[in-house]
């Protein structure tokens, strides 16, 4: 029976649909209109392509890049579905082949530009009435609005599509839109009245990072040395810096390419074809580069410079771990970037869309300084509820050392009223650091309270002013040009009425938390060899033959036979009739040699496996808390999952700080008492000094125990 599930199996190898994806389906297939808002990585295309292959006639997809159009058409046709683009890179032979396969009904999907639809004279939209059109998908429909991050104004010529084709169902697709940004979506393409879907825009499995932008490579230097074996993009805000940093890069001895629009066209597609074929692991690129490319493998995305937007942020950082697993999004972030950005962002004899861009770089830097969590953010930015902590971001994950600042607070303050609250938080610092920059106004370096703070270090002044802003005790006012203005709490603070506690700014850089594999890996690594042999036979980029997600369920369950290879996500009947015996045998041969069974017994449908990511933890972090709560051990548990105890108790502790693990559970309250009793008298930094004056058989663990329960139950009390 020729059903969406059926179709998805047999073409796409997956069992079951995720959240909203049959309805999308349903709707296409009744000949409904839609806009689907869905995460990067959240199986947009699947809304699409499955009605695609069930409709009589071809589907049309409009897609603004000719890189994503041959990504999409690469693994189209690697699942055995008629599929083709359109587009410059194309002979004029091969052009023509495509308007025959047309004609003669043999395709299900052509891919190709706005302008290439639109343009000329609609002579292509004249073509297209005397064939069968099933379906019109718009991806990037975002780009259709003024209001959204990424305006293309070729994208204004679609609005002449449901005209054209009133009674064919129309699907917008985007990853990043705003409710001002979706209304004017629904608006210029005609659809006011089609169902909206919105997915969660919430990425689970991306960890998000904000440094202080300091020592910056040095920072990213180290982060590297923890992705020795991944790929990553790394998004800089200049031509000069993205070359620049490739070089030095690779004179370390990283393996990187540089991307930009300035680089000529035969480099720019070499550089990206060796990423996308795993021959090099990181690229430098401005925010040109990813959005043409699906590679499921990238597992890290920094930012080395700050985004202009916070839907350019998240469509960057969406580039990772779009096949499951666990990746990192790293943004170094200093107030220089927000001041250099606002010459960017300023449109000429437009002040409407200049605010509104201002507006949109205030709630970026508003991310980048924020002392709560980063996921909870950015849901609530796209309208999404989240609980208050994700357990996977860098606020998250750490626990903030406090120290009295009330003297540095005065400071801080002091320096504000004198100023009579006129100016922004560089001029601030560079007041209170004594400055003798001409930028310093002459009476003002007669003011008492000038040079007060040169025992602090600029960075270290940023960091207390976010604290004071968090605190209440400090606001930003509004506009193009904000600046620093007392509140009502302040006074109290200058009087000495109120003591203040501040946070130590840390000097480390989170790195990705190490945890011991729980697959086979050396399996893995002869199963990426196998499909890096069918990618280059085949031409196409090795994540097209199979995702990482799917070689890491093989190198889990070990399926032995054909039957339990077809559980595995990604294995339809397609790729199990082209690739399965290969990459069976690979399998089998290893286990033999090292002596395994089948786990496929603990293989479960995808949709009870799914892990919902604000739960407050990683997903490996939450087997150990399921095993907890079902009677077993720290060392028990670390038997079971083959991994070291060291990383249980690391992974209870994360649960602690969402409450869902009882600290008492883990130390008795004697202990509890005996560590408390050295935090709350301690005023050193680190956890180290903590150590120092407890007995030796005390763990660090046992610490972070106390620490996390300290700050899960301060984070309890209102504010």
């Amino acid at each position: 029976m020729n059903t969406p599930e059926a179709v998805l199996k047999k073409y796409f190898g997956y069992t079951s649909f995720r959240k909203h994806q049959k309805e999308i389906v349903d709707t296409v297939l009744e000949g409904n209109d839609a806009l689907v808002l869905m995460p990067t990585g959240g199986g947009k295309s699947l809304c699409y392509q499955v009605p695609a292959l069930m409709l009589e006639g071809v589907t049309i997809v409009v897609s603004p890049l000719i890189a994503l159009m041959k990504d999409q058409v690469d693994a189209l046709t690697a699942n055995g579905i008629a599929a083709a683009y359109l587009n410059s890179s194309l002979t004029t032979q091969e052009q023509t082949e495509v308007f025959s396969k047309l004609r003669a009904n043999e395709l299900k999907l052509l891919y190709l530009a706005p302008e290439r639809l639109i343009g000329k004279g609609d002579a292509f939209l004249n073509f297209l009435s005397e064939i069968k059109v099933a379906a019109i998908a718009i991806d990037e429909a975002h780009c259709i609005s003024q209001w959204g991050h990424d305006f293309r104004p070729e994208y204004m010529m679609l609005s002449k599509l449901k005209e054209t084709f009133p009674k064919v169902p129309l699907i917008a697709l985007t990853a990043t839109a705003d409710k001002l940004t979706r209304a004017d979506i629904l608006q210029q393409l005609g659809i006011d009245k089609s169902q909206v879907f919105l997915s969660s825009f919430n990425r689970g499995n991306i960890r998000y990072l904000v440094q202080p932008k300091q020592s910056s490579y040095e920072q990213l230097v180290q982060f590297l040395e923890a992705h020795k074996e991944d790929c990553g993009i790394i998004y800089c805000l200049s031509r000069a810096s993205v070359e620049g940093l490739a070089a030095r890069l690779k004179e370390d001895g990283f393996d990187a390419l540089p991307y930009h629009a300035g680089l000529d066209r035969k480099t720019k597609d070499e550089h990206q074809e060796k990423f996308i074929n795993d021959q090099v692991k990181i690229i430098t690129a401005t925010i040109a580069f990813g959005m043409g490319i699906d590679k499921s493998n990238v597992r890290f995305v920094v930012h080395m410079d700050l985004p202009k937007n916070i839907e350019g942020y998240y469509q960057e950082t969406g580039r990772a771990g779009r096949d499951g697993l666990d990746s990192d999004a790293l943004l170094f972030y200093s107030y220089g970037d927000v001041m250099k950005l606002r010459g960017f962002v300023e449109i000429e004899n437009n002040q409407e869309q200049t605010e509104v861009l201002l507006k949109k770089l205030s709630e970026m830097a508003e991310f980048g300084e924020l002392r709560t969590c980063r996921r909870k953010y950015l849901l609530e930015y796209f309208d999404e509820e989240a609980p208050n902590e994700c357990g996977n971001c860098d606020v998250c994950l750490s626990v903030d050392e406090k120290f009295d600042g009330t003297v540095i607070a005065q400071k801080a303050l002091s320096a504000v009223y004198r100023l009579e609250e006129r100016f922004g938080q560089t001029y601030i610092i560079d007041f209170l650091r004594g400055s003798k920059s001409a930028k310093i106004w002459d009476q003002h370096k007669q003011i008492k309270t000038y040079g007060v703070g040169a025992d602090v270090s600029k960075e270290e002044w940023a960091h207390y002013l976010r604290d004071l802003i968090h605190l209440g005790f400090l606001k930003k006012s509004e506009g193009q040009y904000p600046v620093l203005v007392l509140t009502e709490k302040s006074k109290e603070v200058l009087t000495g009425k109120v003591k203040v506690t501040l946070s130590k700014v840390k000097e480390t850089i989170a790195v990705v938390q190490e945890s011991a594999p729980e697959y086979e890996k050396p399996l893995f690594d002869q199963l990426k060899k196998v499909r890096a042999d069918f990618a280059r036979k085949e031409g196409v980029p090795p994540y097209v033959i199979f995702s990482d997600a799917t070689l890491v369920e093989l190198a889990t369950y070990l399926p032995l036979d054909t039957e339990a290879l077809l559980k595995m996500s990604g294995f339809g009947e397609i790729k199990l009739e082209k690739y399965g015996s290969e990459f069976l045998s690979v399998v089998k041969n290893y286990c033999q040699q090292h002596n395994l069974s089948t786990a496929i017994q603990n293989k479960r449908v995808k949709a009870k496996k799914k892990k919902k990511a604000t739960s407050g933890a990683r997903g490996t972090a939450l087997e150990s808390l399921r095993l907890f709560k079902d009677g077993l051990s720290v060392e028990e548990i670390a038997a079971q999952r083959g991994i070291v105890a060291n990383t249980v108790e690391n992974h209870l502790n994360e649960c602690i700080l969402t409450g869902k693990v009882n600290v008492f559970d883990l130390i008795n309250q004697e202990l509890y008492n005996e560590i408390y009793g050295v935090v709350k008298n301690n005023q050193e930094p680190g956890l180290k000094s903590i150590k120092e004056k407890l007995r030796e058989e005390i763990t660090y663990g046992q610490i972070r125990s106390v620490l996390n329960h300290l700050k899960y139950e301060a984070d309890k009390q209102p504010n």
